[in-house]
């Protein structure tokens, strides 16, 4: 899950350009729709593109039809489509919080919002969650959407951790949405933890980080290469791997960032800071 910039792409003349090439075969097709979605685009902007307030104008069978063909095979008028795919298939998912991304997600789904199936503005590089999504949007209850990653701000906050139970060599693992109830976005922030992130891998993800934490330390934290005395001490090194790790990643809501978060929970602070400092103890040897 991150906040990312909006992309810096022209959608009007974009568009505009794609409707008047006489090399594609939606030509001269296209040129009827050029009013409507330059209305479209702005009203998307106008409202953040929040999925309960975005005005789906209907289009025809045939004109929804070669939109997405020109999704799926860009001319060079859509150059913008390749480009937000390649430029992000090597950094976290936006949405989900993986290490990952290499898919682009419409953000409104272009078969229920066709309209939308080239602009730039709904186009969000993520990883396979983007099909676990499917399209889900809204939720039963007021304020229940999915997070936008390039409108929603709060997406720049730590709103989820891990959490741990049970602990040693095999934990429960389960996650935390862990923005306050007064938050402006809260029914959004839980309805996609709820419907995006918990339907990751990310559970069994932070299980294997645990594991590995378990068996040598230093592989999760280097600075644990060494027996740590305190509490305090244990406390102040995993803040700061976890600082280091939101800005190697530019997310508070990467997997990793997520697992250290956890590790800070007063509990499993403690528990740590016991097995780190025992008499004796073989630096760097398993946590029993």
């Amino acid at each position: 899950m991150n906040k990312l910039p909006t992309p810096n792409v022209n959608d009007f003349g974009a568009f505009t350009s794609l409707s008047n090439n006489p090399k594609l075969a939606s030509f001269p097709q296209l040129q009827s729709l050029v009013g409507t979605v330059q209305a479209s685009y702005a009203q998307y902007m106008a409202v953040n593109g929040d999925p309960a307030l975005v005005l789906n104008p209907p289009i025809s069978a045939a004109e929804a039809k070669l939109l997405k063909a020109h999704y799926k095979d860009p001319p060079g008028d859509l150059a913008h489509i390749k480009e937000i795919r390649d430029s992000a298939e090597h950094l976290v998912c936006p949405m989900c919080g993986s290490m990952h991304c290499g898919t682009l997600d419409h953000y409104l789904p272009k078969n229920g919002y066709p309209v939308f199936s080239v602009f730039s503005k709904n186009l969000v590089p993520a990883c396979k969650c983007n099909s676990k999504r499917k399209e889900t949007l809204l939720g039963a209850n007021p304020g229940e959407r999915v997070l936008h990653p390039y409108f929603d701000y709060c997406l720049g906050e730590r709103l989820v951790s891990a959490r741990f139970e049970d602990l040693g060599e095999v934990p429960r693992v389960s996650l935390v949405q862990i923005a306050p109830n007064t938050h402006s976005h809260h029914a959004a922030i839980d309805f996609h933890v709820q419907t995006i992130v918990q339907r990751s891998a990310i559970c069994k993800y932070i299980a294997d980080r645990w594991s590995s934490l378990y068996r040598k330390p230093s592989l999760v934290v280097r600075a644990f290469e060494k027996n740590v005395q305190t509490q305090v001490a244990v406390r102040s090194l995993l803040e700061k791997e976890l600082a280091s790790l939101d800005d190697l990643h530019k997310s508070k809501n990467n997997w990793n960032s997520v697992f250290v978060s956890g590790l800070l929970d007063p509990t499993v602070l403690a528990w740590l800071a016991v097995r780190l400092s025992m008499p004796g103890r073989i630096p760097d040897s398993p946590l029993v």
